[in-house]
C-alpha cells in the first residue's frame, strides 16, 4: 500500500518560513524575520525564570554588599551670590556705569574659587594642617601634622564648585568622611575668599594712591617747566607783532610751484621719447637705413653659419671666415644703435636741469617762509604743551582725591547667603544608584545568562521549529503528564503513561494521542494507512508509551487494533505489558509458532499485542526479512491499525527496513532533548531506507511552558478546565 508522505510542500514550507536554515541559508529562529520578537523574548524568560531570578538576586546581594563596604562619605554646601551692581560709594566721570557681572565673570569666579591661592588661604586661616579631624578625615595615614601646601592639595581634590544653571549664585561643595569637617572645610574656603577679595580689593586701592601721588608730583614738575618755557620764549623773540614777508613768501612759493610742474611735464615726455627710442629697437634706431642694412648683413651671415655649422667643422677656413665677418658686422650694429640713441638723452639731461634749479629756488622760498613764520609756531606749541599738562594734572588730582575719600570703604562682590551645615546622611554612596545599577547590571547578566542557556540547548521546543527544521508536519504533541498536576500519575511506573490514557480519557494527554489516529482517518472512509511505525532517532524519545498509547486509544475507540513489538535489541513493548518468555514474532517469522497462539489481548484496551522475546539465536536478518512483509500485509487485511514499535534509526540497522515496510512511519522528537543534527541524520536514513514518513510527534512537551510557547496544550488544559467547572460548578 503505498502512502504519499505529509511532508510540507516546498513552496509553501517557504511562504511559511518553514524550510530547512541549514539547506536554505536563512536565518533560523522563532519570527526570524522580526528585528525583535517580544514573544520569543517572554518565551525565553518564562523558560528560564528560575535561573535569571536567582542570577538577578545574586547581583543585587553582591550590590547590597558593596554599598555596605563602600566608603560613606558627605557633602556640605556653601550657596555664594555675586553683586552685579558698581562697588564704588563715590562715582566718578570714568566710573559713571554700571559695573555689571556678566556670564563669562561667574565663570571665571568658579575658577577663583578653585585656585591654590583659595585654598592655601582656607588652610592657613583655620590651620587645617594641624587640625585634628581634618587629618584623620582626609589624611589618616598622615603621621603628625602636613604643610600647607600638602593639606591645599587634599582640599582641592574633594571641593565642587559650580554654577547654579544660568544664575548668579555659585554652590560651593566639599566632601569628607567626617560630616563636621566637610561643613567646617566648605565654611573656611567661603570665608577665605570673601575675605581674600577684601583684601584685594584694600591692596589694589593703596597701590592705586600711592601711584597716583607719584604721578601727580611728575605732572606738577611738568606744569611748571611748561608755563616757564612759553614765558622764556615770548621774551627772547620779542613776539610784538608778525612780519608781513610771510604773504610775498607764500606767493613767491606758489610761482615757483607752478614752473616746477611744467618742468616735470616736459622732463616726463623727454623722458618717454628716450625710452621710446632705448636698444636695438627704438624709433631712431629703427629708422636709420644704415642701422637696417647692418641687420641684414648680420641675418644673411647668420643663416650662412647655420648651414655651414651643418657641414663643416669648427676649425674649416670658410666656417672661421664667415663668424669673423658675423662678429665684425654685429659690433657694427651695436656702435650705430648706441649713437642713435646718444641723441635722444641729451634732451632728458637738459629738462632735469630746468627741474632741479626749480626744486633749488622753491627751497630758499620756504626757508625765507618758515623763517617768518617760526617764532609764532613754536610759541603755539609750548602754549598746547602747557594746557596739555595742566589739564592732566588736574584729572590725576580729581582721581587722587576719589580714592582718598573711598579708603575703607571695600567690600567683596561676592556674598554668602547660605552657610554649610552639617549634612544628616551620607551623600556618597547613593543607595538608590547602587540598587539601580545592580538591578540593571542584574538584568542584564539574566539576559545574557538566558541566552547562553539557549544557545547551550539544541533540542527542539515549539511545532513551528520543527516544521521549519525537518519539513514535515508535527502530527500531535504530546504533554509531559507531570506538568499536568495530575495526583494518581505514577511516573517511575513503566505503564504509567499507557495506563493513565486508560484511566484518564478525556485528558489532554488523551485528547493529544486521539489526534494522532485522528489525522491518520482510522476507521473512517479515506483512511491514509493501516501500519503505522512509531520510531526515534535515539533511545529514550519515548517511543514505546507512545505506540502503546496509540494502539489503546484506537482499541478503545473501537478499532481493531494491533501492536507489534519490533524492537529486538530493547524489547521495549514486550517488557513494558510485562510478556517476556512468551513466542511472538520471531516464532511466527521461523515458523515455531503461528500468529493466532501468540497473540495477546491487552485487557485494559481490548488491543492484540504480538510481542517479541529475541534471543541470541534468533537470527536477526528474518526480522526485516520477506517473510516480515508478507506478515504485515495479513495484518493491514485483519485490522483497522497496525502499530509497530520499531527501533531507534541512528543506532539499529534494521530499524530502517521494518520502518520501510509500514505504510508510514511517524518519527518521535522529545521536546527540548532531541537534538537537531541527530533529527537531520535519521531523516536522512529512512528516506535512504525508502520509509514513507508521515509526520512528526512531540512528546513529553511541557505544558506549562508550551502555554508560553502557543502550543495547542494550552488550549487543551484551558478547554478541559472550564469544562470541568461547568461539570462540578462550587456550591
Amino acid at each position: 500500500m503505498h502512502v504519499a508522505s505529509n511532508k510540507l510542500d516546498p513552496s509553501a514550507a517557504q511562504r511559511l518560513g518553514l524550510t530547512d536554515p541549514a539547506a536554505s541559508g536563512v536565518a533560523s529562529g522563532p519570527d526570524a524575520g522580526k528585528l525583535i520578537d517580544l514573544s520569543w523574548l517572554a518565551t525565553l524568560a518564562w523558560r528560564h525564570k528560575w535561573a535569571m531570578l536567582l542570577t538577578i538576586l545574586a547581583v543585587l546581594a553582591v550590590t547590597a554588599l558593596a554599598y555596605a563596604l563602600a566608603v560613606k562619605k558627605y557633602d556640605a554646601s556653601v550657596v555664594l551670590a555675586l553683586d552685579r551692581g558698581d562697588q564704588q560709594l563715590v562715582r566718578t566721570a570714568q566710573s559713571n556705569k554700571d559695573t555689571i557681572v556678566d556670564s563669562p565673570a561667574v565663570d571665571t569666579e568658579v575658577q577663583v574659587l578653585l585656585s591654590p591661592e583659595v585654598a592655601t588661604a582656607a588652610v592657613h586661616n583655620a590651620r587645617l594642617n594641624t587640625n585634628r579631624a581634618f587629618l584623620a578625615a582626609s589624611a589618616p595615614d598622615a603621621v603628625g601634622p602636613l604643610s600647607e601646601a600638602a593639606a591645599a592639595n587634599i582640599l582641592r581634590a574633594n571641593l565642587t564648585v559650580a554654577r547654579q544653571g544660568l544664575s548668579y549664585a555659585i554652590n560651593l561643595a566639599y566632601r569628607s568622611r567626617d560630616p563636621q569637617v566637610s561643613a567646617m572645610v566648605a565654611n573656611a574656603v567661603a570665608d577665605a575668599y570673601v575675605s581674600g577679595q577684601v583684601q584685594g580689593e584694600q591692596n589694589a586701592r593703596s597701590q592705586d594712591i600711592n601711584m597716583l601721588r607719584s604721578r601727580l608730583d611728575q605732572l606738577r614738575g611738568d606744569v611748571i617747566k611748561a608755563e616757564a618755557a612759553v614765558a622764556s620764549y615770548r621774551a627772547s623773540a620779542d613776539l610784538v607783532a608778525v612780519s608781513n614777508d610771510s604773504t610775498i613768501a607764500q606767493q613767491e612759493l606758489s610761482t615757483l610751484n607752478t614752473e616746477l610742474a611744467s618742468a616735470k611735464a616736459e622732463l616726463a615726455a623727454s623722458q618717454g621719447r628716450a625710452s621710446a627710442n632705448a636698444g636695438e629697437n627704438g624709433t631712431a634706431v629703427n629708422s636709420s637705413p644704415v642701422i637696417r642694412d647692418l641687420r641684414t648683413e648680420v641675418s644673411t651671415l647668420e643663416v650662412k653659419l647655420a648651414e655651414q655649422s651643418s657641414t663643416l667643422g669648427p676649425n674649416h677656413p670658410d666656417r672661421v671666415r664667415t663668424e669673423a665677418q658675423l662678429n665684425s658686422a654685429r659690433q657694427s650694429l651695436r656702435r650705430e644703435v648706441s649713437r642713435a640713441s646718444a641723441g635722444v638723452s641729451s634732451d632728458v639731461k637738459v629738462d632735469s636741469q630746468r627741474v632741479g634749479a626749480i626744486q633749488a629756488a622753491i627751497g630758499g622760498a620756504k626757508g625765507r617762509l618758515l623763517a617768518g613764520n617760526n617764532a609764532s609756531v613754536r610759541l603755539n606749541e609750548l602754549e598746547r604743551v602747557a594746557e596739555s599738562s595742566r589739564q592732566l594734572y588736574q584729572t590725576f588730582l580729581d582721581r587722587y582725591r576719589v580714592e582718598l575719600a573711598t579708603r575703607g570703604t571695600e567690600k567683596s562682590k561676592a556674598q554668602v547667603i547660605a552657610r554649610a551645615q552639617v549634612p544628616p546622611r551620607p551623600s556618597s554612596p547613593d543607595l538608590l544608584v547602587y540598587m539601580l545599577g545592580g538591578g540593571i547590571a542584574g538584568v542584564i547578566a539574566a539576559v545574557l545568562l538566558a541566552l547562553t542557556l539557549e544557545w547551550r540547548e539544541r533540542g527542539i521546543r515549539t511545532r513551528a521549529e520543527a516544521e521549519e527544521l525537518t519539513g514535515y508536519e508535527v502530527v500531535s504533541s504530546l504533554p509531559d503528564i507531570t506538568t499536568m498536576d495530575e495526583p494518581d500519575f505514577h511516573k517511575d511506573e513503566t505503564l504509567g503513561v499507557p495506563d493513565f490514557l486508560v484511566a484518564h480519557k478525556d485528558s489532554p494527554f488523551a485528547e493529544s494521542v486521539r489526534a494522532i489516529w485522528t489525522a491518520l482517518k482510522i476507521g473512517h472512509k479515506g483512511q491514509v494507512a493501516r501500519s503505522v511505525g512509531i520510531t526515534s532517532s535515539i533511545p529514550g524519545e519515548g517511543k514505546t508509551s507512545t505506540a502503546i498509547a496509540l494502539a489503546r486509544s484506537a482499541a478503545m475507540a473501537g478499532r481493531r487494533t494491533l501492536l507489534i513489538d519490533c524492537d529486538v535489541r530493547r524489547m521495549g513493548t514486550t517488557i513494558a505489558l510485562d510478556l517476556r518468555g512468551r513466542p511472538g514474532l520471531a516464532e511466527v517469522l521461523t515458523g515455531e509458532a503461528r500468529v493466532e497462539d501468540v497473540l495477546v489481548v491487552d485487557e485494559p484496551s481490548g488491543a492484540h499485542v504480538l510481542p517479541l522475546n529475541s534471543t541470541a539465536q534468533t537470527p536477526l536478518d528474518i526480522i526485516h526479512s520477506d517473510a516480515t512483509a508478507t506478515l504485515f500485509d495479513r495484518f493491514r487485511q485483519e485490522y483497522d491499525l497496525v502499530v509497530l514499535d520499531i527501533a531507534p534509526v541512528i543506532p539499529v540497522a534494521e530499524a530502517r527496513a521494518l520502518a520501510a515496510m509500514a505504510d508510514v512511519t511517524l518519527m518521535i522528537l522529545r521536546w527540548r532533548t532531541t537534538q537537531r543534527n541527530v533529527v537531520r541524520t535519521a531523516l536522512r536514513e529512512l528516506d535512504r531506507a525508502g520509509a514513507h514518513i508521515y509526520g512528526l510527534l512531540l512528546t513529553q512537551v511541557d505544558t506549562r511552558s508550551s502555554a508560553v510557547l502557543g502550543e495547542e496544550m494550552a488550549y487543551y488544559q484551558y478547554y478541559y478546565a472550564r469544562g470541568e467547572l461547568r461539570a462540578n460548578p462550587s456550591p
